[in-house]
């Protein structure tokens, strides 16, 4: 037998029909047949027979090291012996030791790819191939492996494999894992096309930043006041200006309205390229640059949004002292209907004038509002794969990503759809 070959299931099914004196298994998980086989040795060669350690986790069973079902087998099988099977986290290699004949070889992560020995993944039914070498097989186990297993000269003082202990209490946890969270049904005997996009669209958004743009609407009984006067109307508008375009918020070169958005500027046009009516996209490979550049983006709106909110609320209190004074005369000669029961015939001017300033203020919103809204967002979307074909697309794409295949096409394993579920021969996602 060569030492390097393929380790299938049935290679080691036959190994352990025929040992007459030990069966050890040590991996990550077990499937039902090789733990059947596993069981039936158990009962053959006695309690002291067999020892199974496993890495008892249900992220195993997600990645196709092993299944639930085989962990049960061998845990009914353990419990009829009156022996524990191990657990040894982490294990990510695969030792069967039956009599002196030992396999060492790498376990097949069953939801991602066949096993050595089954059909190769197409779509189409094919001849079975040659499976490729996963492990080797030897003689006897070597001495450290015996002392690690407590099966050298020394017995079971010099174990260090598989100490842990799984009982009923963690396969019921594992159980419960998995039906919260069950494994892919994947149908390894069929393929379908899927692809792998290297750009990506995106929008990049600074929002609440634009302080030179934030307008407030007059209450509509100081409208009604300004309508009367067309001169003083022409003069203020209904909509106010909170903040002028020279204000030192909006142009501050240290930080400001304008720092922020030429941040934002140098980021897309070192990131982000514009796609002709239909937005922008970005190389994969540059998103985790891109994500920390955003980042600091974040960080620089966080600072200005801190910093300029007691600067807000002066910049409004003064506005509205302004408007307050422009238009007082015009409100007391013809004085909103509901102030007038408060007011008295004979209003006191600073009172009217306090009332005009609260109603401005409030039509002004608060600072703290105002700031709230500043914020950075992302959000990607996946390019299509038809888009990825357009001409026009493609076309586009070539005078930024010259060098850039815009895909990458495979063929990969397809999930099982539910009973009351069609699928389709071809997949996109």
């Amino acid at each position: 037998m060569p030492a390097l070959q393929s380790i299938t299931d049935g290679l080691l099914i036959d190994a352990i029909n025929r040992a007459t004196q030990r069966v050890v298994m040590i991996g990550p998980g077990v499937w039902p047949l090789l733990a059947s086989a596993i069981a039936k040795a158990w009962q053959r060669l006695g309690p002291k027979g067999v020892t199974v350690i496993l890495d008892v986790d249900p992220e195993i069973c997600r990645i196709g090291y092993g299944s639930l079902e085989g962990l049960q087998i061998l845990q009914h099988a353990a419990s009829a012996a009156g022996e524990p099977l191990g657990g040894e986290p982490g294990v990510r290699i695969c030792v069967v030791i039956a009599d002196d004949q030992t396999f060492v070889f790498s376990p097949t992560p069953r939801q991602l790819e066949a096993p050595p020995g089954q059909l190769p993944l197409s779509a189409t039914a094919q001849p079975r191939s040659q499976p490729k070498a996963n492990g080797i097989v030897l003689a006897k186990p070597p001495a450290a492996l015996e002392t690690e297993l407590g099966s050298g000269p020394d017995g079971e003082t010099t174990r260090t494999l598989g100490l842990d202990v799984l009982d009923q209490k963690k396969l019921a946890a594992v159980q419960q894992d998995l039906k919260q969270n069950p494994p892919k049904n994947f149908d390894l005997a069929r393929a379908v096309k899927v692809y792998n996009a290297r750009v990506q669209f995106v929008e990049l958004k600074l929002g609440g930043c634009k302080l030179s743009e934030h307008k407030a609407q007059l209450p509509d009984h100081l409208i009604q006041v300004l309508k009367k006067n067309p001169a003083l109307s022409k003069k203020i508008g209904k909509n106010i200006k909170l903040i002028d375009e020279d204000d030192v918020l909006v142009t501050d070169p240290r930080l400001s309205q304008a720092t922020l958005f030429k941040h934002r500027e140098t980021i897309h046009n070192q990131y982000l390229r514009p796609v002709k009516g239909v937005g922008t996209v970005i190389e994969r490979l540059k998103k985790t640059d891109f994500s920390k550049a955003v980042e600091s983006l974040k960080a620089e709106v966080e600072k200005f949004a801190a910093s300029v909110e007691t600067k807000l609320a002066e910049r409004f209190q003064a506005t509205a002292e302004q408007i307050a004074d422009e238009i007082l005369e015009d409100v007391l000669a013809d004085l909103p209907e509901h102030w007038r029961k408060r007011l008295g015939p004979k209003p006191d001017p600073k009172r009217v004038r306090w009332y005009v300033l609260e109603d401005l203020l409030k039509a002004f919103g608060t600072p703290a509002g105002k700031v709230g809204k500043m914020k950075v967002e992302t959000v990607f979307k996946d390019v299509t794969y038809d888009m990825l074909n357009e001409p026009e697309f493609r076309e586009q794409m070539a005078k930024y990503f010259p060098d850039l295949p815009l895909m990458e096409e495979f063929k990969a394993a397809k999930e099982r759809p539910a009973a009351n579920q069609d699928a389709p021969d071809d997949l996109f996602s």
